[in-house]
């Protein structure tokens, strides 16, 4: 999987006014301000409960809140200035200074940076009530956002989702600012539990979710964890480019027998819908019929050669002469069947019947493949007990027993890799964008 790139670029928030009762809610008002203020204005304070205004503050205050009110910015902002240029303002004057500016600089839009230095102005006043902090920082953190200001965006989110703050479209992005800044164990120990509670309700966790965790897994080189996320980008979406990946790491496992177990990383990978290369395509055929699965191998030949796939370029002439000789075999396997059992199931132990049922399988001759194969197992005398299983699992999921092939796979134990794509082909099998 590529490593994906946080970027903010496609989220371009749209500032819309706060609703004016947060805004307004605290301005102006006739008795606070001991003037001949309009009686629409509600009072904020009276000056036996409160700080008030001075009647020459609040008589350009009064007149930019009914300018907001009516959508009039540009007005609403001259009538601000005219307070603002009063010396002396007290706290609570500049406060409501504040309250009033916000709103109409909003409404005009434009000078995001101005915008920007009014609410964290506005924050940063202990007159603001607690209960009417959260819009305000909604505001400036989408502001700050907007500007690629991600320091101070992050600063601002990390502050709102502690105190509760409940906007989902920033709790989505907080994870993505915290990677574009760099702190991608911040990133881990934000989305992990989201991913973990999402697994225990049964939830899908979107994509874009998954990767930003995987790229910040392997940022902290956490192989690990990125595992377990790419896993799960498999399972939940189907797509084979994260298939690849995930079996190829798995692959590439110490301890994994890559060569012996090479024919089967090429079955799972053809299930799960990842397209082989042609010297892939060529490969598996060659490993098929030299454990003695030339059905198999002549099935993938032929396939090759449909699709244009094989018999051209350098290996035309190996393609042809592979072709030739796991035709012949495969015809060879099939007059002699009704010997071939016959003399397995007389055998002390099960490798011939379950060898006979596993080229069987191949063929689609289900019903007879699969009781073969049980035989064999019955009788034991195995080799490799792990790796029938494993090939069971797969004959079972072929002739479409889903279930079983989960019960087969189950039981596959060991560390030299069998169990590792028993899981893996579990995992596909309970995965919700099977096919």
């Amino acid at each position: 999987m590529n490593r994906p790139t946080p970027a903010l670029s496609s989220v371009r928030f749209l500032l819309r006014p706060l609703a004016l009762a947060l805004l307004l809610g605290a301005t102006v008002g006739g008795a606070a301000a001991q003037t001949a203020a309009p009686a629409a204005a509600a009072p904020a304070a009276s000056a036996a409960s409160g700080p008030t205004l001075r009647a020459d503050v609040a008589k350009p205050l009064v007149a930019a809140q009914e300018a907001v009110r009516a959508g009039n910015y540009q007005e609403a902002l001259a009538r601000v200035a005219e307070a603002e240029a009063i010396p002396a303002l007290t706290p609570y004057e500049r406060y409501i200074v504040l309250r009033l500016k916000a709103p109409a600089a909003l409404g005009l839009g434009g000078d995001q940076p101005g915008l920007l230095a009014i609410f964290e102005q506005l924050l940063a006043s202990p007159l603001l009530p607690a209960s009417e902090k959260p819009p305000f920082v909604e505001t400036a953190i989408k502001l700050s956002l907007n500007q690629k200001q991600y320091e101070k965006a992050g600063a601002l989110m990390k502050a709102y989702l502690a105190d509760g703050g409940s906007n989902a479209e920033i709790a989505r992005l907080y994870p993505q600012v915290l990677a574009l800044l760099g702190d991608h164990a911040g990133v881990i120990a934000r989305l992990q539990p989201l991913v973990a509670a999402d697994a225990a309700a049964k939830r899908t966790t979107p994509e874009v979710t998954l990767r930003l965790l995987a790229g910040s897994q392997l940022e902290q080189k956490d192989s690990t964890g990125y595992l377990a996320t790419l896993e799960t980008l498999a399972s939940t979406t189907g797509k084979p480019d994260y298939w690849g990946e995930l079996i190829t790491r798995t692959a590439r496992r110490s301890g994994f027998a890559d060569e012996r177990l090479m024919l089967d990383v090429y079955r799972l990978r053809q299930a799960v819908g990842v397209a082989l290369h042609a010297d892939e395509v060529g490969d598996m055929a060659f490993r098929a019929n030299q454990a003695g699965l030339p059905a198999e191998a002549q099935t993938l030949l032929d396939a090759g050669y449909a699709s244009g796939l094989l018999g051209k370029g350098a290996n035309a002439a190996a393609d042809q002469k592979l072709r030739e000789a796991a035709t012949k075999a495969a015809h060879q396997d099939r007059a002699s069947a009704a010997d071939s059992e016959a003399a397995a199931m007389k055998a002390k132990d099960g490798h011939a019947a379950y060898g006979l049922g596993l080229a069987l399988s191949a063929t689609g001759a289900h019903d007879r493949a699969l009781a073969l194969m049980n035989h064999g197992l019955s009788k034991g005398g195995l080799r490799r007990p792990d790796d029938a299983q494993l090939h069971l699992g797969v004959a079972q999921w072929r002739a479409g027993k889903i279930d079983e092939a989960k019960a087969s796979f189950a039981a596959v134990k060991g560390s030299d890799g069998a169990a590792d794509l028993a899981r893996l082909w579990t995992v596909y099998l309970n995965s919700p964008a099977r096919k």
